[in-house]
Parts: C-alpha cells; sequence; structure tokens
C-alpha cells in the first residue's frame, strides 16, 4: 500500500501542475487508476512469488522427510504400476531379496516369489483383489532371494489410483520372517521333541525289558526243534519282531534324545570305505553292486564319525531296501563351496512325487517294516553338523540323496 500512495503521489506532482482543464483532469484520474493497478499487480504478483517459493520449499522438505522414512526403514516398501512393474524399491528390499533397485525397476516382481504352483496362485488372488479395491495386512508369503534361497515374508499391500480414480498400480510393506517362522518351527520341534523324550524313556523302562525276555525263550525254544519244523520258523518269526520293536526303541531314543557330537578332523573316503565294506559282506545283499565315485584329493572334514557313519548307512540301506535288495547304489563325493558334497543314489523305482516333501519328517514311511525315523534322524545329525540333506527323484529313475557338510562344522 505504501508503493501505491507514493507512486500516487508521485502522479499527482508531476502531472496535476499541467492538467487544469477538466478534460485534463480526466486524463490524470485514468493515469493515476492505471498506475495504482500496476502498483498492485507488482505486489500481487511479487506475492504469488514469494508463496510459491515457500510452498515449493515446505513441498521439497516434506518429500526429503518422506524419502528418509522409506529408505531407512527395515520393512521393503515396493510400487508397482497398473502392470505389475516395479516403479519404487528401497534399500530394504534389496537387503531382503538380494536385487538392486536397479535391476528391479520396470521389472514384474514375479522373480521374487516362489515357484510351486500354490504360492502363484495365491499371489494371482492378492493381485485381483487389489484391482477391486481391496486392502490386505499380513499375509504370509514364500519368496526367493536372487541367489535362489527361499525367503518368508508378511505382506501388507493397497492399491494405488489416479486423479480419475483408475486402479494405478499397488504399494506392499514386506518383512522378512524366515528368521521369526524359524524360531516358531524350533519351538514347536522342541515341545515335541520332549513330549517323544517323555515317550521314549517310558517305552524304554516298559518294552524293552519284556522283549529282551521274550527273545531269550524264543532262542532257547528253538533249540529244541528242527529247522524243518514249522515251529521252527514260528520262533524265527517272533525273534524277527523283537528285534524290529527294539531298533524302533532304539531310533526313538535316538530321534529324541540325540548324543552330543564330537568332531574332529575325519577322512570321510575312509569312512564311506568301512560303510561299503560291511555291507558287501552281507550275503543278503550278494545282488547289489555299490559303485565308489570320489573326488580328490580326500575328503578331510570335522565330523562325529559315530554319527555320519549311522547317517551314510541309513541312506544307503534305504537305498538297497528300495530295489528290493537288487541294483546298483552310487555314493560320490565332490567339493563344493566351503564344503564337500555325498550323493547316494539307488536304481531302484523312485519316490511318489507326493512323499517326497514329508521324507524327512519323523514316524512318516513308505515302507510297511519302517519305522518313520530313519531319515529324520539323518536330518537331524547332518544340521546338528551345520550341513544339509536333500533328496532329488524322479518315478521309475531311482532317487538321490545329497548330504553337504561345511568345511568347517
Amino acid at each position: 500500500m505504501a508503493l501505491i500512495l507514493l507512486a500516487a503521489r508521485g502522479v499527482d506532482r508531476a502531472v496535476v501542475p499541467h492538467l487544469a482543464s477538466e478534460g485534463g483532469h480526466d486524463l490524470y484520474r485514468t493515469l493515476r487508476t492505471l498506475v495504482i493497478g500496476l502498483a498492485m499487480a507488482a505486489i500481487i504478483a511479487f506475492l504469488a512469488v514469494q508463496y510459491r517459493t515457500g510452498y515449493e520449499r515446505r513441498l521439497e522438505e516434506a518429500r526429503d522427510f518422506l524419502s528418509r522414512i522409506i529408505e531407512g526403514t527395515a520393512d521393503a516398501i515396493i510400487v508397482r504400476d497398473a502392470q505389475g512393474r516395479v516403479a519404487s524399491w528401497n534399500p530394504a528390499a534389496d537387503a531382503i531379496f538380494g536385487w538392486t533397485r536397479d535391476e528391479m525397476t520396470g521389472r514384474t516382481a514375479d522373480i521374487l516369489v516362489a515357484t510351486d504352483a500354490e504360492t502363484r496362485e495365491s499371489l494371482s488372488r492378492i493381485d485381483a483383489a487389489l484391482r477391486e479395491g481391496h486392502t490386505l495386512r499380513n499375509i504370509e508369503t514364500d519368496g526367493r532371494r536372487k541367489d535362489g534361497t527361499p525367503v518368508t515374508v508378511a505382506l501388507t499391500v493397497a492399491p494405488l489410483y489416479s486423479g480419475g480414480r483408475e486402479f494405478a498400480g499397488s504399494t506392499a510393506i514386506v518383512r522378512d520372517v524366515t528368521a521369526l517362522k524359524q524360531m516358531e518351527r524350533q519351538l514347536v520341534e522342541s515341545e515335541r521333541l520332549a513330549a517323544i523324550g517323555e515317550l521314549a524313556a517310558v517305552v524304554a523302562h516298559e518294552v524293552r525289558n519284556p522283549l529282551a525276555g521274550i527273545r531269550g525263550g524264543c532262542e532257547l525254544l528253538l533249540e529244541g526243534y528242527p529247522k524243518d519244523d514249522p515251529r521252527h520258523d514260528i520262533g524265527f518269526e517272533v525273534i524277527h519282531q523283537v528285534d524290529r520293536l527294539n531298533r524302533m526303541v532304539h531310533d526313538l531314543l535316538l530321534y529324541s534324545r540325540p548324543k552330543a557330537m564330537d568332531p574332529v578332523p575325519t577322512d570321510l573316503h575312509a569312512l564311506l570305505d568301512r560303510i561299503v565294506q560291511v555291507l558287501q559282506d552281507d550275503p543278503d545283499d550278494a545282488a547289489v553292486t555299490i559303485e565308489r565315485r570320489f573326488d580328490s584329493p580326500v575328503a578331510v572334514v570335522p565330523i562325529d564319525g559315530r554319527q555320519m557313519e549311522q547317517v551314510f548307512m541309513n541312506l544307503v540301506l534305504n537305498a538297497i531296501q528300495a530295489m528290493h535288495h537288487k541294483g546298483t547304489v552310487t555314493i560320490a563325493t565332490r567339493a563344493v563351496h566351503d564344503g564337500v558334497a555325498v550323493s547316494v543314489s539307488d536304481t531302484g523305482p523312485g519316490i511318489p512325487a507326493d512323499a517326497l516333501p514329508r521324507i524327512f519328517k519323523p514316524f512318516f514311511t513308505t515302507r510297511a517294516q519302517g519305522t518313520g525315523l530313519g531319515l529324520a534322524i539323518v536330518d537331524k545329525i547332518v544340521r546338528g553338523h551345520g550341513g544339509t540333506v536333500r533328496v532329488e527323484s524322479q518315478p521309475g529313475t531311482g532317487a538321490v540323496f545329497t548330504v553337504t557338510l561345511p568345511q568347517g562344522a
């Protein structure tokens, strides 16, 4: 307003003395109005520039603040466009999945999820729900990292819309819960083992002694019958069943109360040779060929020799039984990154596809005479050494069990 007044006074001093006529007064008023209008326009423009500058500064500050939050959060924040392509990817997503922002921008998120049909179908349902406008919270699903290792994540996803309220994509907050789920599984496993341990202690006390008496009595009875006497066969079968029950009790105790490990540097090839020698001396396995394909040099790893002997003995015996004591078992070793892998393969009928996910579960067996604890014990011992065991099989082409042990076990 001060500028407007100064401008008007300037017009008064400069123009009024020269405008004495009535027509001159009209021109004066016009010029004065024009000056005041220009001055007001200049003030409004100045204020608009100031306001816009302040607004843009505050907007930039808010953008930087939100960016720091997104960049610093421990949860992955992933934004996808309407076609499912990644448009935004924060550092936490790098840490969870192993892919960088540059690698993922413009790509679909298919490479982040597990490849099984159930997971794919679940994610398709999530995408459909997003397009219908639903927000989904704390959905657990299986993903995979860049190196192929599995990861369990919890998702919170919400739709994004354009100014015209058209679906423009989605935003997802992804939390890595792999360690949490592992802890939950370990807790469940510990509780189950505690229950099994109590059961095993009762069974061992209440069953083993009577079984020993039954076996001893049958052996005495067998001495009074010739081998061609039917009663001899019945007594022999009783002893066989008693031995089977004893093995079950032994496996139950071993699984529920594993022995402490005593790892020492061990020649793995020599250990496998001893197992092969014992099995080749068994007349029941005369039709079985055991091949050794050992990588060189000699594999020396820090392991508990007695426990690992049981691991590989179980795997070879399982292979022989799967082939019905006729075929070829191949034991192979090879060096892997920071360790050694031992595979036991057979020429048997293979493992049904529906049994593979449960093959290492306790009490699961595909054999009528099996206890369902052999492979569970194998898995427990191998994991106790910091290693892994996995199985591959196709119906009609046998099975391959691979034990991987770290050099620093």
